[in-house]
């Protein structure tokens, strides 16, 4: 590894990791190296990765989150009551790998925050994507990787749309961990 630290939200991550690892599907594309590297990761690897959600489960409770620890309940309720995130986000200033100017920050009708994970629901660069196939939630994340994965039939533009509706997912999850801790 090259020293950096990967973080992750709960146990999933490594769940999953872990499953992808003992997969013959999967192991049989990796090199010795990759997945050695990635084997590392793992709880009782040498470079473990560190769960987030126990720091949060421990350490943090913001009113609005109901005392959950899930960091879509987390997330919302974080900006409510966070000024520093409010002066961050509020402007069309957020670039990302997946986003362009954007705008986190945003104030509903009724003045409360609009929750970032909707927000990728109302993307107008996914207007050609049915309301179903935006990346928005975890199942359907991991609906969108298994179509990715499975559909040999889809088109190169559809690949290409629902391909970057998971990645945006994936980064504002990425994001969310940095809001919130």
């Amino acid at each position: 590894t090259n020293g950096g630290t990967v973080f992750r939200w709960s146990a999933h991550e490594n769940t999953v990791l872990s499953s992808l690892l003992s997969s013959s599907e999967i192991s049989c594309l990796l090199s010795v190296e990759e997945h050695a590297a990635l084997s590392a990761l793992l709880n009782n690897g040498s470079h473990a990765m560190i769960d987030l959600c126990k720091l949060a489960q421990n350490y943090f409770y913001v009113d609005g989150s109901g005392g959950s620890s899930s960091i879509k309940k987390l997330l919302t309720p974080t900006m409510t009551v966070s000024s520093h995130l409010r002066d961050i986000y509020e402007k069309p200033s957020y670039n990302g790998k997946n986003f362009k100017d954007f705008q986190w920050f945003r104030r509903d009708t009724n003045g409360n925050i609009v929750d970032p994970y909707e927000l990728l629901l109302q993307r107008e660069d996914d207007s050609e994507l049915s309301q179903n196939d935006r990346v928005a939630h975890g199942i359907a994340a991991a609906a969108a990787f298994h179509e990715l994965q499975s559909n040999n039939h889809m088109d190169a533009s559809e690949r290409e749309r629902l391909e970057s509706s998971l990645l945006r997912y994936c980064e504002l999850d990425t994001l969310a961990m940095v809001m919130i801790v």
